[in-house]
């Protein structure tokens, strides 16, 4: 038991140190984008279900995981696009889930290109069961679980099938969660821009990069840059680099209309803690587009 809340406590100190670096965000970004930004959801109109997890420091008890969900379907006669976008996150005894609703607008700027804007509305909510570490010793917090509405918006300018460039808001707290009870959880509004192209190199490879940026007002700005090629549309290698050091390979398949990636990530810089937890970072992502086959971009 003492050996479990030791680990426990460890990896609640390592994810408060991961937090003040770098907030929790995916290195697919360049395929799976709606959960960023949901004006994204106008580049695929005919709709789309895709689901993400992403598993920091494997082997350590309490370590930070991340699931993102999204969904749309798509009135192309209005040129518009309505859906949900769910994240849960844990770290240690720290849970926090959030699900918004959005409803995202096209409007088409020259023959070729089309801007689109979005609304979401939705809820956060924080659960800590601090107690559960040891409820007979006081250092450690009561159990808090709250609840705060969040609204957010996003643009997004784009050619499909050739690029993209998006700014988006996803979460603006109206309240005050995390922040009264000092939790690890109290930063609030995120800010994402986002952009990506697509290059055809010849009739069977093309080449997507793509930049991720994201802001916090309590965290540090963090870049990141990911390059794939595939063949003939249907699989894809590459790499993602990001502002801290981290480096991720990235594999992705396309059949049938689904997507399904994974990348594998790791910090060359940071030493394993021990011969069983590394920092090493999974990632699974899976995606169904309707009505036509799996575009890359």
């Amino acid at each position: 038991m003492k050996r479990y809340l030791l680990i426990t406590i460890v990896g609640v100190l390592a994810g408060t140190c991961l937090r003040a670096q770098q907030p929790l965000t995916h290195t697919q970004h360049g395929q799976l984008r709606t959960v960023l930004n949901p004006a994204a959801s106008l580049i695929h109109g005919e709709g789309e279900v895709s689901i993400i997890g992403r598993r920091q420091w494997v082997g350590l008890d309490g370590a930070p995981s991340v699931f993102w969900g999204s969904g749309h379907l798509g009135f192309q006669r209005f040129g518009a696009t309505a859906g949900i976008n769910m994240r849960h996150e844990s770290m240690a005894v720290e849970k926090l889930t959030e699900a918004s609703v959005f409803f995202a607008k096209a409007i088409r700027i020259s023959e070729s290109e089309y801007l689109g804007l979005s609304l979401n509305a939705g809820f956060s909510y924080l659960d800590g069961r601090f107690s559960q570490l040891d409820p007979q010793d006081p250092a450690f917090r009561e159990d808090i679980m709250e609840t705060d509405a969040l609204v957010g918006f996003g643009v997004v300018l784009y050619r499909p099938e050739r690029y993209y460039v998006g700014l988006s808001l996803p979460r603006l707290m109206l309240g005050s969660l995390g922040v009264d009870s000092d939790s690890r959880y109290n930063f609030r509004n995120v800010y994402h821009l986002t952009a990506g192209a697509l290059f055809d190199l010849g009739t069977d490879f093309q080449f997507r990069p793509s930049v991720l940026v994201t802001y916090s007002e309590s965290l540090r700005p963090q870049a990141e840059v990911s390059a794939m090629f595939f063949v003939k549309r249907a699989f894809g290698l590459g790499a993602n680099v990001r502002s801290y050091g981290d480096l991720a390979g990235m594999l992705q398949v396309n059949f049938l209309g689904f997507g399904l990636g994974y990348s594998y990530q790791f910090n060359p810089g940071n030493e394993q803690l021990n011969r069983r937890i590394g920092n090493s970072t999974h990632e699974i992502g899976l995606s169904y587009r309707f009505g036509s086959v799996m575009g890359l971009l």
